[in-house]
């Protein structure tokens, strides 16, 4: 009787013992962008999901990205595969590879010709048909028929970034469009509750998301920066309230949907969330014998971090909304699926860089590169090249090594030897680099996005705290503040803790199917940080 009675009990409030059975709902949240020192910045602020995850997950306080290109494509599939990009293949957004005669051909990770935009044929398509690996999503579908592959993001191909070649439910939201949308790749039509969704839901976000206004309570704000800073966003509209109908990017496109304006806010992670949250609902994620996965890539804190700078009130009224929002999909889960049948990962694909000219003013290193510098230089490597003279790559380097914003220049053999290095940033760099997939970054063109040294075979490293003038704030080299990120795994039966022990994005794939007890297939980079 002393064992029945708690059981007793238990059922009397309606409440499940907790379980030791392995979780059926897989799930992996990516905050693009988030660095990894912003949720220790910042905590005090935080009463929903992140504070859930903070509180009662395993946070290692040592995590990086293990690359040297640092950018969103190569990072997220690296995040779901458990490999580096020189084997995953998504060395970078764009890539050289071999063509006739020795040339090399620039090519998109994603875009795909022979697919298109579901509802949308004059768009252009997209496919995981680069990547060269299976990730998360194979090894979860692979282990059960039944199981179910879903992935939702903010970001123009995010979700694309986390599943691959099984069937699967991939949607993310096109800015042109102002709609979820996916590729013919994984469907034929819409599914009812995603045209649900985009019909009935979506305008309503829409209006509600008119004005960004300032959320943050009155004592957090001061850990942020002061909201009025003249390097932040067009240098113009700095200040809360924040109009996006009004106040949009230089290079917003005219012929954007109405509405599309959504796209820049961060309120388009809360609809992101509510889109995973039907998902849910409408396959009955986890609430079935099969094991499920989940991937949600909340794309808007990269959106804020490049424009208005990591330490920007408007990035800490981000994170705080996020917080409730993430606090919201957890309670959902615990209520549908049950909060001892659901792991969850949370991590990012790469940090960001203080804005340069905020960090000069404070007394520390910074810079940045103007397109005309680049240009000058990038038009300098197009008279070596020509007539391709044997030591056109030699001359290249030595040119190039001459520029006090260029740190090294590592040529092909570099890359491809297995010596040791004193060079740290060597090896990060081979592990973005593929003979047959040269990355375009850093140094390319604006106005054609070709770059002449990628060309040459040759990759560049740029001097810490520089950036190239795309954005305010711009991440991609093999810097500490562009490697840094979050790693937290929220596990029913594995008490809290916070472990200095290393981590790295590699680590987060392999980890989840181990909890899951999901089998790995291939030969991962990362380890199993946490075992049930």
């Amino acid at each position: 009787m002393r064992v029945l009675f708690p059981l007793l009990l238990l059922a009397a409030w309606g409440c499940r013992p907790p379980s030791h059975a392995p979780p059926k709902l897989v799930v992996l949240i990516t905050v693009d962008g988030l660095r990894g020192d912003l949720l220790d910045r910042y905590d005090s602020a935080f009463a929903g999901g992140f504070r859930r995850m903070l509180d009662e997950g395993v946070r290692f306080t040592r995590a990086y990205v293990d690359h040297g290109i640092t950018v969103s494509h190569a990072g997220h599939v690296t995040i779901a595969t458990g490999r580096v990009p020189a084997k995953h293949g998504i060395v970078d957004a764009a890539f050289y590879t071999p063509g006739p005669a020795g040339d090399r051909h620039l090519v998109d990770a994603v875009r795909d010709t022979s697919e298109r935009i579901l509802g949308s044929p004059e768009a252009a398509g997209a496919s995981p048909r680069q990547v060269l690996v299976e990730g998360l999503a194979e090894w979860v579908t692979r282990a059960d028929p039944e199981g179910r592959a879903v992935s939702v993001g903010s970001g123009r191909y995010a979700s694309l970034l986390h599943v691959y070649h099984s069937p699967a439910h991939v949607y993310w939201y096109e800015r042109p469009l102002a709609r979820f949308v996916t590729s013919s790749y994984y469907r034929s039509a819409y599914p009812e509750w995603v045209e649900r969704f985009n019909a009935d839901a979506l305008p309503g976000i829409v209006a509600d998301a008119a004005v960004w206004d300032l959320t943050v309570p009155e004592p957090a704000r001061s850990l942020a920066r002061t909201d009025s800073s003249p390097y932040e966003a067009d240098r113009t509209h700095t200040t809360f309230p924040h109009r996006f109908d009004t106040e949009a990017p230089e290079h917003w496109e005219p012929t954007e949907a109405p509405g599309s304006w959504l796209g820049w806010t961060p309120m388009l992670d809360g609809a992101t969330l509510r889109l995973a949250g039907a998902a849910v609902r409408e396959l009955q994620l986890g609430q079935r014998e099969a094991t499920d996965y989940l991937s949600i890539v909340l794309s808007q804190i990269d959106s804020e971090t490049h424009y208005y700078g990591p330490l920007s009130l408007e990035v800490l009224d981000a994170l705080v909304k996020i917080d409730g929002w993430l606090g919201e999909f957890f309670s959902l889960l615990d209520d549908l699926v049950g909060r001892d049948r659901y792991v969850v990962a949370l991590t990012s694909d790469h940090g960001m860089p203080n804005i340069p000219e905020i960090e000069r003013k404070a007394g520390r290193s910074g810079g940045r590169l103007s397109w005309p510098t680049i240009d000058a230089l990038l038009g300098e490597v197009y008279r070596i090249l020509e007539g391709r003279p044997p030591t056109a790559q030699k001359s290249i380097v030595d040119m190039l090594e001459e520029r006090d914003y260029v740190a090294a220049v590592y040529t092909g053999a570099d890359l491809a030897a297995a010596d040791d290095s004193d060079d740290p940033y060597l090896s990060l760099y081979r592990k973005s680099y593929r003979e047959d997939r040269i990355p375009r970054l850093p140094l390319f063109s604006f106005a054609t996005g070709e770059s002449p040294i990628a060309q040459a075979g040759l990759m560049v490293r740029l001097a810490e705290g520089v950036v190239i003038d795309l954005d305010p704030s711009v991440h991609g080299s093999p810097y500490e503040y562009d490697r840094y990120v979050p790693v937290i795994f929220m596990v029913p039966g594995v008490p809290a803790r916070t472990s200095t022990e290393p981590a790295t994005t590699l680590d987060v794939a392999p980890t989840l199917a181990s909890l899951a007890g999901i089998p790995v297939h291939g030969d991962v980079d990362g380890a199993v940080l946490l075992r049930r």
